[in-house]
């Protein structure tokens, strides 16, 4: 839907009409603003010097994942920017064109803006992006495949997970991911499936 108002932790935005092709001279906007802006986060600092201990205050922002993308180059275009005043040039981080699939975009702050724009010549298929409410220098979590099970419960920049299946299943992708400066994880969560049984003749 068009000209929304969206709030955390996660969900989808899709182009007008998605996954058919999107209209002639749209002008939609969409803003994200994290759940609870000031919440502090549980990172405990021992503080050596006075013998007491401190919160980190962890500042949520947005992350936002693209699946799909097709746009009309250089014509029709998704205009992503920091904070709560979409269309704000001052704000703007990335404009977005073409049939690329673009990369993550985090915020630095705890709302994001979107602004698609398409002209009245050609329509294409249009976009679909997921956005998450994360804490800022963390990747998110990525979960826990189903049969599986996690060691690590961090998702701050360096951190590394690692997955293992119960017996009778086997893991299938990596078996370890770490959080990257990018707030991306170095690779997908793996998945755990069902382990072939071979008949005996």
């Amino acid at each position: 839907m068009c000209d929304t108002y969206l709030r955390g932790p996660s969900g989808v935005i899709t182009s007008p009409n998605y996954p058919v092709q999107y209209d002639n001279n749209a002008y939609c906007v969409w803003v994200i603003t994290a759940l609870n802006p000031a919440k502090v986060g549980l990172q405990e600092i021992w503080c050596k010097s006075s013998g007491s201990t401190k919160f980190n205050r962890a500042i949520p922002v947005i992350k936002l994942t693209f699946e799909e993308f097709d746009l009309e180059r250089g014509y029709d275009t998704l205009t992503v920017g920091d904070g709560g005043q979409a269309g704000d040039q001052k704000t703007v981080l990335y404009v977005l064109t073409g049939t690329t699939v673009p990369d993550l975009i985090v915020s630095t702050n705890h709302q994001m803006w979107l602004l698609f724009q398409t002209d009245s010549v050609r329509n294409l298929l249009g976009f679909k992006a997921t956005y998450e409410e994360i804490d800022q220098g963390s990747c998110g979590d990525p979960g826990i495949p189903a049969y599986g099970k996690r060691e690590g419960s961090t998702f701050r920049h360096g951190d590394t997970l690692k997955f293992e299946c119960q017996p009778a299943f086997e893991l299938k992708g990596q078996k370890t991911i770490t959080c990257q400066k990018s707030s991306q994880w170095s690779a997908q969560k793996p998945v755990c499936v069902c382990k072939s049984v071979r008949r005996l003749l």
